[in-house]
């Protein structure tokens, strides 16, 4: 995973089971509530990658300072908001708006920079408004009964952005694995803490209900977002926020096969002007990478 394209490689794996993710995240919330779905589907991530650090204790690198317990229940709070914000706007808009409303952090990554002293190019800014600008179409307006879902994933959308940040800045500093399955704990006490204060249940009706936060859990989970962790060690975080970004379209996809969902013309043509928009926010940082590696 130390070449450059190893990296590009595996990050588009993790956007491949990021967009499809999407899936299980919708079904699960037939048998539980969207935090009690994330409290469950968090727990299991964490579980995953127990097993893993066992087996690896001996080469699992730096031991667990306070600093390292601080960093996790930070990226578990940003994680938990932009999870509650994902599974809810699930409630009340389509898999495919999510999806592509999510990957709004490619152009949100640079604008929260802005504000910590980092200056971009300003084709970045009008890749961000050509990236509303097609979300205002996608949504159609912003009318109808999914205006609520799709605000609700823009929020969400910036609680990613901020979790890529920190995440690229402060994970190298810390052991990779043992940072991922604490940030997960503490978004499943977050989502807990959310279940038990806002929702009926944290237990499904029926056991079966458990199946989908199980699949979500290992796999996007456990295996998708620990991945993310060593990524975003070696990897520029804008080039990995634009490859992250495919979720959307793989997320897109999912949804018109599993839940016959379709984008209208405006639609295709909004959803076509965010990536170009997340495209043209990338540029000037690849002519940077480019001009650092010669």
């Amino acid at each position: 995973m130390n070449t450059k394209s190893a990296v590009n490689f595996w990050l588009v794996v993790v956007a491949i089971i990021w967009g499809v993710g999407f899936v299980p995240q919708k079904l699960g919330m037939e048998y539980l509530g969207p935090a009690a779905f994330n409290a469950w589907r968090f727990a299991l991530g964490a579980l995953t990658v127990l097993p893993v650090i066992f087996l690896l204790r001996r080469n699992t690198g730096r031991m667990v300072t306070a600093q390292t317990w601080l960093l996790g229940g930070v990226l578990g709070l940003l994680l938990f908001m932009g999870a509650l914000c994902q599974q809810l706007a699930l409630l009340s808009t389509s898999v495919a708006n999510v999806a592509f409303i999510t990957g709004l952090y490619v152009i949100l990554v640079p604008m929260i920079g802005y504000f910590f002293g980092i200056r971009y190019a300003l084709i970045v800014w009008m890749g961000g408004l050509i990236a509303m600008i097609g979300l205002y179409l996608m949504t159609g307006g912003l009318q109808g009964a999914a205006v609520k879902g799709d605000l609700i994933a823009i929020v969400g959308a910036v609680m990613w952005a901020a979790h890529i940040m920190v995440l690229s800045r402060f994970a190298g500093k810390h052991p990779q694995l043992k940072l991922s399955a604490l940030q997960f704990l503490f978004c499943s006490l977050f989502s807990l803490f959310y279940a038990l204060s806002f929702e009926s249940s944290v237990m499904p009706a029926e056991l079966f209900g458990l199946f989908w936060p199980l699949v979500n859990g290992v796999i996007v989970v456990g295996l998708a977002y620990t991945l993310q962790v060593f990524l975003l060690e070696k990897a520029d975080p804008f080039e990995a926020s634009i490859i992250f970004s495919l979720e959307a379209v793989f997320g897109a996809i999912a949804g018109y096969f599993v839940f016959d969902e379709s984008l209208t013309m405006a639609g295709l043509v909004g959803a076509t002007m965010m990536l170009i928009g997340c495209v043209l926010a990338q540029v000037p940082s690849a002519k940077a990478a480019d001009g650092e590696a010669g």
